[in-house]
């Protein structure tokens, strides 16, 4: 399957981003006057880290909703090519670095043969 490529520097603007987005989560955590210094590092490293998975699964959705969006609402079933509704299955994953996550994957199911498949990408439909 063909990989796209993103550019370094839109990478690096997003990386940006999504670091300012750090300060508004560190704000709202801990409020104006800051986390305090009773607060020990390991208490600010875990609230960074679920901000981190938060977008990581945000991110995620929105974009394999998207994909989802381009695909036809019906696929012919690779067994008897009775057409099959695509539907939305979760599916747990794990990320690189081992973080779970689940998403909402297409999915088809043919009652004419019983076979569960996942559609093609458009460019690799029949």
């Amino acid at each position: 399957m063909a990989r796209r490529q993103i550019n370094p520097e839109d990478l690096r603007q997003i990386r940006e981003l999504a670091a300012g987005w750090g300060k508004i989560v560190a704000k709202r955590a801990f409020g104006e006057q800051g986390p305090g210094l009773d607060t020990d590092f390991s208490a600010l490293e875990e609230v960074a880290q679920e901000a981190a998975r938060g977008l990581t699964e945000g991110a995620l959705a929105a974009l394999l909703e998207r994909q989802a969006q381009d695909l036809t609402p019906e696929h012919p079933c690779p067994g008897c090519g009775h057409p099959c509704p695509v539907t939305p299955e979760p599916r747990p994953l794990k990320l690189k670095g081992g973080q779970p996550v689940s998403i909402q994957e297409p999915a088809c199911h043919c009652p004419a043969c019983r076979r569960d498949f996942f559609p093609p990408p458009p460019r690799l439909a029949p």
